[in-house]
């Protein structure tokens, strides 16, 4: 099993954010409402964007419940989690502040 260190996350974080756009550009394409809104901004207008979080739960059960026989998942839920977990980020950045419990950030940019 893989650890977590630093030198794994700096080994695999260029594949998952490419793997992630990836995501997100045909994912665009195929919930495209116009050319400046998705559907998923329709359903966030319709129930809030706390449905988003219903989505991200959906994903992590797929992992937990889609196992193949031979014991490996299907990754490409992890990235719609991630696209999710940043269109999530994108719909509340303008009420978000750079201090969480604790943690500082710094967005670089």
């Amino acid at each position: 099993m893989m650890n977590t260190s630093i030198a794994q996350k700096e080994q695999f974080w260029p594949d998952f954010v490419r793997a992630c756009e990836s995501q997100w550009r045909c994912g665009g394409k195929r919930y495209a409402l116009t050319n400046d809104k998705e559907f998923t901004d329709l359903v966030c207008e319709a129930v809030g964007n706390e449905w988003i979080a219903g989505n991200i739960i959906k994903y992590a059960g797929e992992i937990v419940n889609t196992k193949r026989a031979d014991g490996l998942i299907t990754e490409v839920n992890f990235f719609k989690i991630a696209v999710y977990a940043f269109i999530w980020w994108l719909k509340e950045k303008e009420q978000e502040v750079s201090r969480d419990e604790g943690e500082e950030f710094s967005i670089m940019g």
